[in-house]
């Protein structure tokens, strides 16, 4: 198997014992603009101020923040739990800053985030107030009842709010199991819409050209990508995970470099419709 293939899987899963959402590896130092005295600062805030601070944060280090004090000050808090709910209808949409290594799936699709090939992976999109009401409760009470996504509809997002009130009062309510993919080497990756987001940051992008030059004159010391394709240098490109990863979706040992971003962008445009997933082998199939 390539040796890129095999340093994402070891590097992986050793990271994947202590959290089963990061993709690689992901640390509170990755997150932008997040402090020691800002910590403190949100853990002093009541429940009010928390429940507005959700509707206008506008950074990841500060949804982060938010989430971080909610756990810790009132996760059996049902009046803010109930509040909470109540926001999950609230379709206000900001465009976040500071979302280095933040892996949200459609909004790497969108262009509003760039994947630097391992971070963080959240389900619901917070870049709406609903989706951090939403996290902020799957959080706080270990519960799934769905996710609020970049698409959800008004219906959707009202079934929703109902089903966590529903659970807050001590009705029955059945829990959103999400799809499995049996024998994925990355469960975080295996999903279409991440496939699909995988393709598209494959794409030439500024942003991506600029995070790659810092890393390698930041780490390295270099100016431009190193011939030696072993070098861990070529870790500051994230296409160098993606091309990994979609080596591992679709049964690929060793990477094929010509199967370039060009060629995947025409590969999902032909076959998006008619990708399955082989359970026994653990990869998507085109189906025939």
């Amino acid at each position: 198997m390539n040796k890129i293939i095999i340093l994402i899987l070891i590097t992986f899963f050793y990271h994947n014992l202590y959290s089963q959402r990061r993709l690689v590896s992901w640390g509170y130092s990755n997150i932008e603009n997040y402090t020691i005295e800002m910590y403190d600062k949100a853990q002093k805030l009541s429940s009010t101020e928390l429940l507005s601070k959700n509707i206008n944060d506008k950074s990841w280090s500060a949804i982060f923040l938010t989430l971080n004090a909610s756990v810790n000050n009132y996760s059996k808090d049902i009046v803010y739990l109930k509040e909470l709910a109540s926001q999950i209808t609230n379709r206000k949409e900001t465009k976040l800053e500071g979302t280095s290594r933040l892996i949200i799936w459609d909004r790497i699709i969108s262009g509003d985030i760039i994947f630097e090939g391992k971070g963080l992976v959240i389900d619901n999109d917070l870049f709406k107030t609903g989706g951090r009401a939403n996290q902020l409760l799957q959080n706080l009470t270990n519960k799934n009842f769905g996710y609020v996504s970049i698409n959800s509809t008004d219906k959707e997002l009202k079934n929703l709010k109902h089903e966590w009130l529903n659970y807050l009062l001590n009705k029955s309510v059945k829990e959103y199991k999400p799809t499995e993919f049996e024998n994925a080497k990355i469960s975080e990756i295996s999903s279409l819409n991440a496939v699909e987001a995988l393709i598209f940051s494959l794409q030439d992008n500024p942003a991506k050209r600029l995070i790659t030059k810092n890393c390698l004159k930041n780490v390295y010391k270099l100016d431009e990508m190193p011939e030696d394709k072993g070098s861990s240098a070529n870790y500051c490109n994230p296409d160098t995970y993606t091309f990994g990863y979609l080596g591992m979706l679709f049964g690929n040992d060793n990477i094929d470099e010509t199967k370039d971003a060009k060629w995947w962008l025409n590969f999902w445009s032909k076959n998006k419709d008619g990708l399955t997933w082989n359970n026994d082998l653990g990869i998507y199939e085109v189906q025939k």
